[in-house]
């Protein structure tokens, strides 16, 4: 298995738990934790673009 499906994998695994903690915070009302959580789901969002265009020139 190529390096690049362990970076995919590994950003979409952190983009889930960002997710997760999205839901957690709005269940539990803290309203900094939810903030911080789409900031890091953004942010995993944002950190894809760039590993699926490395995707034709490592193939």
């Amino acid at each position: 298995m190529k390096l690049f499906y362990f970076e995919l994998i590994g950003l979409i695994c952190f983009f889930i738990s960002g997710l997760f903690f999205i839901v957690a915070g709005i269940r539990s009302g803290d309203y900094l934790s939810t903030i911080g959580s789409i900031v890091w789901t953004c942010a995993c969002v944002l950190w894809l673009f760039p590993v699926l265009s490395r995707r034709n020139s490592e193939w």
